[in-house]
This record gives C-alpha cells, structure tokens and sequence, in this order.
C-alpha cells in the first residue's frame, strides 16, 4: 500500500521517555499502522502540558482520533486535551504498568492495538477532575504515594514486579496520613494509611485500588485505609480485591461525585498523585465529569 493512500493519524509521545523504550516502540508501531491502512504522524512533545495543548489543537480540527504512545501518564496528558470533544483517544501502551491501559481492554502487542485504532468502536467514559487537572485512573494519597516513589526509582526491575517492590519497601516504614475530607458534603475526619479516589481502580500494574470500579458510572470510589496492626490490614485486603466489601472493618468503601481533600491546621500539606504521577499537595478538590472522554476500544469493550 503506498503512503498516498495511508489514512494519517496523529500520535503523541516522548522518545525519551522512559530512557528510550518509548522510542523503540516507534518502527513497530509505524508497521503495524500501515498494515491496517494508517500512517502514523509522529508528534514529540516535550511536557505534559505539551502533549495536552498538542491534543486540543487536533481536537480543534476534529480530528477522528489521536493517539497515545506511552504509560498512563501520557494517556492522562492527551486525554486532558481531548476531554469534552469528539476527537477520540486511541492508545499503544509503553508504560510499565499500563493500568488505565489494561482497564480499557488495550493489548500490550502494538499490532493488535493498532488493529482497534483502525477498526474499533469508541467508548465514552468519566474522567476524574482534580482541580482543573484531568485523572484517567485515579487519585491517592499515602501509602500509594510512597508506593509510586520507591517504584520510580527502580530501573533494574520490569513490569508489575516494581509496584510489588514499592509495596514491599513502603509497607516497612509506613507513614499515616491525617486527612479532612468533605465527601459529598459530609465531614469525615481520616487518620490512616492511604486515601484513594479512584475511576478506573486499577494501579501498580494490576493491582485493585477498587475491584469494581466503573469507568461510566459517574462515580468516584472512595478507599481508605484506616490505622492498624499492618498484618491485619493485609488479611482484609484480599476479601477486599475479591468485591468482598463486608469483610474490612479496618477499609472504608464508598461512592461520591465530590470529595474536598484538606488537612488538620498547622499540619504539612500531603502530596497527591494521579495515574501515578505527583501532581498536586492538599488541599484539593476531586470531582467527577461523566463520560466526558471518548477512548477508542474493542467492540466487546464499547458500551
């Protein structure tokens, strides 16, 4: 097929993103794209915001679909400037965990995501709302936060294997967190370990902030975990990964559209990370917009 007759569609991404393995992924992806009558126009952005503003002026132009190459946080950079438009977010994964990846039925093998860019259908889910910054997946404070740190760190270990490493190394020294949190208008005093607001429920590479989650019900799911003996907290987890949500005295579960996140007077303001990434400290605010983003998706993923 000649590149005359190639469909061209936009991809955005950062070459040296994780030190180069994003921009091995780039001949394998222009392959895969012409296979499936597609060219793919490369767009090397060099912040988040970049990739954002990148994103918007394609959606300006009605672009059919805009792709992501990376990890989730790439996915939430171009996501952020197609929200509320009709351009659709298509994504090849190059990200270590690939949680909102995974969530949303993308396949890791290029070949096979380049096929549902080309002839999938197009999903409207919500997106998290974090002061004006777009979230994919979800939001959390504590534990997943020093979890996210110690994984950041790592070069030598691959795959979901890092997060197990992060929680192994945050879990050792754990540090609590005081929260005030307003959800839904209701004033919750919060002293624990990790606070999470979660769309997708997915992070760490497989792990289950939420095993329900849904990505369009118009819901934010609340996790907290309360202060106790850690062994025990671990013991509740599993019921708890399982959707067994009567089984964790010490895990508070719940739904919200709006959830104020401030902490005690005179106490240090706690940092904030989404879709693994810090992106913000307290105070804050999270709120829900219901099926504001289109993704492009497999047939039996579309609703």
């Amino acid at each position: 097929m000649s590149s005359a007759s190639l469909t061209p569609v936009p991809v955005i991404l950062n070459p040296a993103a994780r030190n180069g393995a994003v921009a091995k992924r780039i001949g394998p992806l222009q392959s895969a794209f012409a296979a499936n009558g597609l060219e793919a126009v490369l767009i090397e952005s060099t912040s988040e915001q970049n990739a954002t503003d990148l994103a918007a002026e394609f959606a300006a132009r009605n672009e059919p679909v805009v792709v992501s190459l990376g990890g989730d946080g790439m996915v939430r950079s171009v996501a952020a400037g197609l929200v509320g438009s009709t351009t659709s977010l298509g994504i090849i994964a190059g990200g270590r965990g690939n949680d909102f990846i995974g969530k949303v039925g993308i396949p890791k093998d290029i070949a096979e995501a380049a096929a549902i860019i080309a002839g999938g259908h197009d999903r409207s889910i919500d997106v998290l709302d974090l002061d004006g910054q777009i979230c994919v997946g979800n939001v959390s404070l504590g534990l997943d936060t020093a979890v996210h740190n110690y994984a950041n760190k790592v070069r030598r270990i691959k795959g979901h294997w890092v997060y197990l490493y992060g929680v192994a190394r945050a879990i050792m020294q754990p540090r609590r967190i005081e929260l005030e949190l307003t959800v839904d208008g209701e004033r919750l005093e919060f002293r624990g370990l990790s606070a999470g607001f979660a769309n997708s429920g997915r992070y760490g590479g497989g792990l289950k902030l939420s095993p329900e989650a849904e990505l369009d019900d118009g819901l934010i799911d609340v996790v907290l975990l309360k202060d106790t003996f850690l062994p025990k907290l671990g013991a509740e987890l599993v019921p708890f990964t399982l959707g067994r949500h009567s089984s964790h005295p010490n895990i508070h579960f719940s739904h919200a559209r709006e959830i104020h996140i401030a902490t005690p007077e005179g106490a240090e303001p706690v940092e904030i990370h989404a879709d693994g990434d810090a992106i913000a400290h307290t105070p804050a605010r999270v709120t829900i917009r219901p099926e504001s983003l289109k993704v492009r998706v497999l047939a039996e993923h579309a609703k």
